[in-house]
């Protein structure tokens, strides 16, 4: 259910920053997006008093809060120059990124489904970002690298919020993630500053209440469940972006993005189906 909420409530948030993103800057959108966020949180969680504050592990957080900061600005640039259906696509390439850094920094073992699925979801990267076509312009490649910047990034978010939630109120992660975002985007944010009308400090505002939602629920799904179990509700994303850049900016994904996801969501799919079938397993011995 928490993940669903998650799908539901990222792609409006996708449909405002798409908006947004053909006349603001990114730093500035993204400062008072989470500002907005911030003082939401603040207001509806004041009853937790000294706890919404709380850490034991400042370290692990102020990396959780650089990490939030990387994927929202990437995902920010990525939405306003492509389709949103192109950058869901990408985006589901997460449990791919999540796999190897699992391999690497956990010790996990990459069996060799597992090794198979990846490479076949790699493929499917490839197919969406066709880099042997020259017509694409720089502006477009460098959304691409954006879009998987945030899915690494993603991955690695995921795996600290999953150790943090043990001993984090979900709340407390949301807080510090979007005030050390605020922090972070200050600077280029005045830099590039440029009034906002009504209407774009609604649409901001806006912006804080899905991410403050969003950011809420996903830490919540993860809290009760494992990741692997939560990842593949994840896909009715997918869906949700489709409908809503089909009608609202008139979209419709090309056969790369169309096939190339195909290839991301079934390796990734396939990826979860083992991780729940050996779970079952250890649990039988």
């Amino acid at each position: 259910m928490f993940m669903l909420l998650t799908c539901l409530v990222v792609t409006t948030s996708a449909t405002l920053i798409k908006k947004l993103g053909q006349e603001l800057n990114t730093f500035q959108v993204v400062m008072l997006r989470c500002t907005f966020t911030t003082l939401i949180t603040l207001i509806f969680n004041w009853h937790l008093g000294k706890t919404l504050f709380f850490t034991n592990r400042p370290k692990m957080m102020f990396y959780r809060s650089g990490l939030t900061f990387i994927v929202v600005v990437a995902n920010f640039y990525a939405v306003s120059n492509l389709p949103l259906i192109e950058v869901t696509a990408l985006q589901f390439s997460k449990p791919l990124f999540l796999i190897i850094l699992a391999a690497f920094f956990i010790g996990e073992r990459i069996r060799i489904y597992r090794t198979t699925a990846t490479i076949v979801g790699f493929i499917g990267i490839l197919i969406i970002l066709h880099p042997w076509d020259n017509t694409i312009s720089s502006t477009l490649k460098l959304a691409h690298g954006a879009t998987l910047l945030a899915a690494l990034s993603m991955s690695a978010l995921a795996i600290i919020s999953r150790i943090m939630t043990k001993d984090h109120n979900a709340t407390t992660l949301v807080f510090y993630a979007n005030i050390g975002t605020v922090f972070l985007c200050f600077i280029p944010a005045i830099y590039y500053w440029d009034t906002p009308s009504i209407t774009q400090l609604l649409f901001i505002a806006g912006l804080g209440v899905t991410t403050f939602c969003a950011q809420y629920c996903m830490i919540s799904a993860y809290k009760h469940a494992e990741v692997t179990v939560v990842t593949p509700f994840e896909y009715f994303r997918i869906i949700f972006a489709a409908l809503a850049g089909y009608f609202i900016f008139s979209e419709i994904p090309d056969n790369w993005t169309i096939w190339g996801g195909a290839l991301i969501c079934a390796s990734t799919l396939f990826i979860a189906y083992r991780e729940a079938y050996k779970s079952k397993q250890e649990v039988k011995k």
